[in-house]
């Protein structure tokens, strides 16, 4: 078996970027553990940034997601030349989103956060996150891109690792900025963003270096050669691929923003459960990455019956793997929940949201391995359309619902995006079982 084959496998694909998104969790969630003990409303303003930080995200993984579905067809096809053109058209794009999208999120601090009511000192801390760590954008969108082509490529041990270095250092910088070591001043959220934008400027300059040393073709010089064909279809089918995801976050912005009316203890659970979920469904997203890159590399080879039935496998695999995770986490709720807060309310809500979880992270299973597979396949705008009438029908719709109208607060948005998760899950795994998706390929 060839090597490129051979680092194509799932399980080769899957374990580093699993490692990698447990990492990113983790650093995430190393955030609103230390940022707890310095003040619950600083978690609530981190919780608000977040949903902001993940629509700058989506938006420039058009970029990425575009180049990643045509990286895999061709590199599976062998055309290698079509390959370096997407890879170079894929860098040039992303320092033209970074700048747009760092500017906006600047400027969104100051015209954005104080849209959404929030209370002085949580809205200050929001400002002072979002200002840094927004500003960087464009670090992290030319880091999503290097990672892109690395795993198309079939190298994903590298951003596993660099992800690594990248979370020690945001750790060490959010250990000087609230801990007062040697003596130091306490830098609050302040620092914490400044830890963040100094690890991703790290990881990002790292991962370009592996590029270099796993000899990936990369000639920037010869963005000028590239057709202008390229670009078209990394916008076209980044643009659609994208859309779900965005779609998605709006859709989480607006009940995050019905989440705020509740109270501060209702957006501080919220974001604790939220990051304790990320945890119990990290495998399950790995494998859905790692599916999509396999899918389209299976695809350029016309590998199309094989790889029907390895995705059915794959899924049952992350179901199994979530579920059991969330039940854990259910067992273990309050002791848990305890090392985040010691506010009553809090613990009693983020208590019962855990436990709402284990509805929410298996229908949520359905639609990370499927909705990825269709993607790769290149049937994207069927998700897409499905995905708004779903997330906006059912979890916008009915967070508000059960969350304000029928008075069930926080738990009632959990359980509407429950909703959402399975109405979407159960349709995709049935259009993929069907083989609709084989009339899409590129």
């Amino acid at each position: 078996m060839p090597n490129t084959d051979k680092r194509m496998s799932i399980v080769a694909l899957t374990w580093p970027i699993f490692i990698e998104v447990l990492l990113r969790t983790a650093l995430n969630t190393s955030d609103v553990f230390m940022l707890s003990s310095y003040s619950d409303k600083a978690v609530s303003a981190i919780g608000v940034v977040t949903q902001i930080s993940f629509f700058l995200i989506i938006i420039s993984s058009m970029v990425s997601s575009g180049s990643s579905i045509l990286l895999a067809q061709y590199l599976g096809a062998g055309n290698k030349d079509k390959a370096h053109q997407v890879n170079v058209a894929s860098c040039v794009m992303a320092l033209f989103m970074g700048a747009i999208l760092s500017l906006f999120a600047y400027f969104a601090a100051y015209s954005l956060l104080p849209l959404y009511n929030l209370e002085p000192e949580v809205l200050h801390y929001a400002h002072d996150y979002l200002v840094i760590s927004g500003s960087f954008t464009f670090v992290v969108t030319f880091g999503v891109v290097f990672s892109t082509i690395l795993r198309c490529h079939g190298y994903s041990k590298s951003p596993m690792v660099i992800n690594l270095v990248a979370g020690v250092i945001n750790l060490f910088g959010n250990y000087i900025a609230l801990y007062q070591p040697f003596g130091l001043p306490v830098y609050g959220v302040f620092g914490v963003a400044v830890a963040t934008v100094v690890s991703q400027i790290v990881s990002t300059l790292l991962l370009f270096y592996m590029l270099r040393v796993c000899n990936v073709a990369l000639v920037l010089k010869s963005f000028r050669t590239v057709p202008a064909l390229v670009y078209k279809k990394i916008i076209k089918i980044g643009a659609l691929n994208a859309g779900e995801v965005l779609s998605y976050n709006m859709a989480q912005i607006t009940i995050m923003y019905f989440v705020i009316s509740m109270g501060t203890a209702s957006v501080a659970a919220f974001t604790y459960a939220q990051n304790i979920a990320r945890i119990a469904f990290a495998f399950s997203l790995a494998l859905g990455q790692a599916t999509q890159i396999q899918v389209g590399y299976y695809i350029g080879k016309q590998y199309i019956d094989e790889i029907w039935s390895k995705v059915q496998w794959y899924f049952a695999a992350g179901f199994l793997v979530t579920v059991s995770l969330t039940g854990i986490f259910y067992l273990l709720r309050y002791e848990i929940v305890g090392i985040f807060s010691e506010d009553p309310k809090v613990i009693q809500l983020t208590v019962a949201l855990i436990g709402a979880s284990i509805l929410l992270e298996a229908g949520r299973s359905f639609n990370l391995v499927f909705i990825s597979a269709l993607k790769a396949s290149g049937d994207i705008k069927f998700p897409v359309k499905l995905g708004v009438m779903s997330m906006w029908g059912f979890g916008v719709g009915f967070s508000y619902l059960l969350g304000i109208h029928w008075s069930m607060g926080v738990l009632g948005a959990w359980i509407a995006i429950a909703m959402d998760e399975w109405f979407r899950g159960l349709i995709m795994a049935k259009r993929w079982r069907r083989k609709i998706w084989v009339k899409f390929k590129l």
